[in-house]
């Protein structure tokens, strides 16, 4: 079973209103139904550039995972590009064999995760 770990902005920053917040929720949600129902072991972390980047180095040091999916919020922000490559620089010293996803909302993350891996 393919290990994927998707890393994303805390569902609650300032700029968003409640209602945009409960829709992403919803949207995460739906995204980890259909990747456990596509056979996908599939965890949403939390993380933002004040709050560091500590759990989930230890999740990448202490749980097998195959990819690193960087959420949209981060992956698609030209202000966060810090804090991404920050996310990748992590990725690749914790799991050197980890693949690095961006989910630029381009693609489903499913698809995403099936092509990096040739599955499609």
């Amino acid at each position: 079973m393919i290990s994927v770990l998707h890393i994303g902005l805390p569902l609650a920053p300032p700029w968003l209103t409640a209602d945009e917040c409960v829709k992403i929720a919803d949207r995460l949600a739906g995204i980890r139904q259909r990747m456990e129902a596509e056979g996908f072991r599939y965890v949403v972390l939390h993380a933002s550039p004040d709050g560091g980047l500590a759990q989930f180095r230890q999740r990448l040091r202490t749980e097998p995972v195959d990819a690193v999916v960087i959420g949209g919020g981060v992956a698609a922000n030209p202000d966060l590009a810090d804090f991404k490559q920050q996310i990748i620089d992590a990725a690749r010293e914790e799991a050197p064999q980890v693949k690095v996803l961006d989910f630029d909302h381009s693609l489903d993350v499913p698809v995403l995760v099936r092509r990096a891996f040739g599955m499609v």
